[in-house]
């Protein structure tokens, strides 16, 4: 197995006898989404970039590519468990010196598995099902005409509708459905294959299964006899998303997974500032808003911030996953266009490094350039991007106040 490593967003040139024509066809054919590739005729070469994927990525039987993050690895699963709402974990609690993304996904596997056993011996959540079927005896409510039809052809079995306690629940499918796509990948850590195993034998003589998608992992609504599941579906919404159909299943010497760093650099932000927020403010992301009466031309907003007490919109943030120097014509016009639509005056253009500022008026509305640097810890990082972010609110909410009419 010939492993190509690159590094996210630094181009990786190679020889092109390096690489057989065979599999630079399947690059481009199977893989152009997630890598490009540009064939040098001037000096016979390949030379390959990420498009904001990292991960690792199966091309055949010969030839892996590696993509390594720009940023450290830990710092990618701190944004990770913000962003999947998986902070009760504990992820990275004693992992200071793994420097692996493999070794990290195999960890969230094994943490899943062991959770899942964990809430097996403590009991699945339970629900009450209607259900209907055929019984020797009488059991809830018996349903006259099934019943009088299998009479008449014989049988002395009612047919009852009747609630069932049963763990066959949504909450438990994505479990399972989880572990099966586990299952199918080759994972080197022996001890993690078997709980693996076991927690998916454990669950399959109580729980149905079926095709889950990623959108069933979220929006579910928990309870203090389910609480537990939130972040078990946010473990299992990750492995369905980074893990799924885009990846050909094979017995690899790796876990085979890639992760889209601008999805996650947005997902992360928002929810790191939807759990640091004062209570004064609120956190929208993906807001949708409509340009026409009949809504078929619409825009998604990444985030807003609003006022918590009259819901007016205080700004509209949108975030580039960009290593530009400075921000973009086309970006500022977008996000003027959102503030515009929102009626608010503040827009801003959030990138994970250092960018030249910007801050320019159009019409009235303040556009800006503001930084959550990925780079720091995300924490510290958050309370800078935070602290500029609320301090420039206030401003401008004081600076309205001032110049209102009385």
């Amino acid at each position: 197995m010939i492993v190509l490593e690159l590094e996210e967003e630094k181009p990786y040139t190679l020889p092109e006898n390096k690489l057989d024509i065979e599999t630079a066809k399947t690059l481009q054919r199977d893989h152009k989404k997630k890598i490009s590739l540009e064939h040098n005729l001037w000096d016979h070469s390949y030379t390959l970039r990420s498009n904001g994927y990292i991960g690792y990525i199966p091309i055949n039987d010969d030839y892996t590519i590696r993509i390594q993050p720009k940023v450290e690895v830990d710092n990618v699963f701190r944004m990770l468990e913000y962003a999947y709402k998986l902070k009760s974990f504990e992820l990275l609690k004693g992992l200071a010196n793994v420097e692996s993304c493999q070794d990290f996904f195999e960890r969230f596997v094994n943490i899943l598995a062991k959770r899942v056993l964990e809430r097996n011996r403590k009991g699945l959540y339970c629900d009450y099902l209607e259900r209907s079927d055929s019984l020797p005896y009488v059991k809830g409510r018996m349903k006259i005409l099934p019943t009088t039809v299998s009479m008449y052809r014989g049988s002395l079995t009612p047919t009852c509708e009747f609630d069932e306690h049963t763990p066959d629940l949504a909450e438990n499918r994505i479990l399972l459905w989880t572990l099966y796509q586990l299952r199918q990948f080759e994972i080197k850590r022996e001890d993690v294959r078997l709980v693996v195993r076991k927690a998916f034998h454990e669950l399959i003589s109580k729980v149905s299964l079926s095709e889950i998608g990623t959108e069933n992992c979220i929006n579910r609504f928990y309870n203090r006899l389910n609480e537990d599941y939130q972040p078990l579906h946010g473990l299992c919404r990750f492995f369905l998303e980074h893990v799924g159909p885009a990846i050909e299943r094979g017995s690899y010497d790796f876990f085979p997974f890639v992760i889209y760093m601008p999805s996650l650099f947005e997902a992360f932000v928002a929810e790191w500032l939807r759990e640091n927020m004062p209570p004064e403010y609120k956190v929208k992301k993906k807001h949708t808003a409509t340009l026409d009466s009949e809504g078929k031309f619409q825009f998604q907003i990444d985030l807003m911030i609003t006022d918590a007490l009259t819901g007016k919109t205080l700004c509209v943030l949108d975030t580039k996953y960009k290593a530009s120097s400075k921000p973009e014509e086309s970006d500022i016009c977008q996000v003027h266009t959102y503030a515009a639509k929102m009626g608010t005056k503040s827009a801003y253009l959030a990138y994970p490094s250092v960018t030249t500022p910007l801050e320019t008026s159009i019409d009235e509305i303040t556009v800006r350039s503001i930084v959550f640097d990925i780079s720091q810890d995300p924490d510290k990082a958050g309370l800078l991007f935070l602290n500029e972010l609320i301090g420039q609110l206030k401003d401008s909410r004081a600076l309205r106040f001032r110049e209102a009419p009385f």
